[in-house]
């Protein structure tokens, strides 16, 4: 065997893993979660054992596709908090990336593995968080960072919290409209919340929103809803 050839197996892993996640995210929006999975191994391109050498079951596949999407908005939201430029300014780059990256965020934004609420259960109510996937709380913790420093300059309203910026974006990288029309609309929707972010006097204080932790607890709770996927 000669030295090349371990590394070209590697690099047709690597490939071969990505397009099973690009074929997953297709998949599962065109034709939902219970779509069989040599379909997903047919869209990649690839034979239904490469799926399983990859991904032992539906479930490790749909948390793959979760994870590398919240990885995405995660190093988004890491950009804005290093970025030197005006908070105001570094959360509009980072709507403006997320809308960029949309069509691999579309998934799972608002969803997370996780157990489903029993028997009617509040959704918001406690919950074991074995299933969520840990960088949600990082997505928020670099937001909040931005809010912060725009709150103490005085150029972001007091009352704005990192809840609302996840929510916002999760809902702008879901269209809602054929894909050319969301995309000038979205975009508007973006520019209309980051001008309702600025610190004005006299302005109304907002409506009481989710907190970090209830939001922590509703994403992971949607991971098995249509919606979610």
């Amino acid at each position: 065997m000669s030295p090349a050839q371990p590394v070209r197996r590697r690099s047709d892993a690597v490939a071969n893993r990505a397009a099973l996640l690009d074929a997953a995210e297709r998949v599962l929006l065109r034709d939902g979660p219970a779509v069989p999975l040599d379909v997903v191994a047919r869209e990649a391109g690839v034979g239904i054992a490469t799926l399983y050498r990859n991904f032992a079951d539906r479930d490790e596949l749909y948390a793959a596709v979760v994870h590398r999407a919240h990885q995405l908005v995660a190093d988004l939201a890491q950009e804005a908090e290093a970025s030197a430029a005006p908070p105001l300014d570094a959360l509009a780059g980072f709507l403006d990336r997320l809308l960029a990256e949309r069509r691999h965020l579309a998934l799972p934004l608002l969803s997370a593995p996780g157990p489903r609420p029993q028997n009617g259960a509040d959704p918001l109510g406690p919950h074991p968080q074995n299933g969520a996937d840990p960088l949600g709380p990082r997505i928020s913790r670099s937001l909040a960072a931005v809010l912060k420093r725009g709150i103490d300059d005085g150029s972001i309203r007091p009352d704005a919290t990192a809840a609302d910026l996840v929510v916002t974006g999760a809902t702008l990288a879901r269209a809602q409209l054929p894909p050319d029309a969301w995309e000038r609309a979205a975009r508007r929707i973006a520019a209309l919340v980051l001008d309702g972010l600025r610190a004005r006097s006299g302005t109304a204080p907002l409506p009481a929103g989710l907190t970090g932790a209830e939001l922590d607890r509703a994403m992971t709770h949607s991971g098995g809803d249509r919606a979610a996927y």
